[in-house]
């Protein structure tokens, strides 16, 4: 009978921590829940989102590099991260969930194993009055002025960005997500097999 009990309380112990588990929300789920949050109060600034990317490449070519083509996979991110970063009142590379910048892309982007090379500048810039491009342009500057992000524009390793903008109270938040190219596997591919061969 005590064995009995004693299997009745591990199973119920099991049972409770599998319902924590599952009231956990992912990364993955909290980015797609603040990307449609940020669309739904009408935060997303599409228009300085627009402007950053325009200004990277614009900072770019004066450098003799090539121009980073629209990353459209990446953008809901970018707009969660820097929505995440607006409810949190700080700037980072690590989301309210705990994720740092690797674990983030890793969770979406299927692991380490598949991943690209990638980087992201975040930023923040407030003032009373109208968010508009002179703000995103002040943000802009303060990736420039600052070396490691500064590195992250003028990357030869980056071939697409993904820019994420939401203004709120006269505050922009902003997040770019630079991504290399995509790295090739043979993973989920047949490999043909010589004929004859026995494995």
């Amino acid at each position: 009978m005590r064995a009995v009990a004693l299997c009745l309380v591990v199973a119920f112990t099991t049972l409770i921590n599998c319902k924590v588990c599952l009231a956990r929300e992912t990364y993955v789920q909290a980015s797609a829940r603040l990307a449609a949050q940020a669309i739904t109060e009408n935060l997303v600034r599409a228009d300085l989102e627009t402007e950053l990317f325009r200004l990277t490449n614009e900072f770019r070519a004066s450098k003799g590099l090539r121009a980073l083509r629209v990353d459209d996979v990446m953008r809901d991110d970018a707009r969660a991260h820097a929505l995440d970063m607006l409810q949190q009142g700080r700037v980072g590379h690590v989301a309210s969930t705990g994720h740092d910048f690797d674990s983030r892309m890793n969770a979406l982007k299927g692991g380490p194993m598949v991943m690209p090379v990638m980087g992201e500048n975040a930023a923040r810039v407030s003032k009373p009055g109208e968010v508009n491009a002179a703000m995103a342009g002040k943000l802009f500057q303060q990736w420039v002025n600052s070396a490691p992000h500064r590195k992250a524009l003028l990357s030869r390793d980056f071939v697409k960005l993904a820019v994420g903008a939401v203004s709120k109270g006269g505050q922009l938040y902003a997040d770019q997500i630079f991504t290399g190219p995509e790295v090739q596997t043979n993973m989920g591919r047949a490999v043909p097999q010589e004929s004859g061969s026995i494995y």
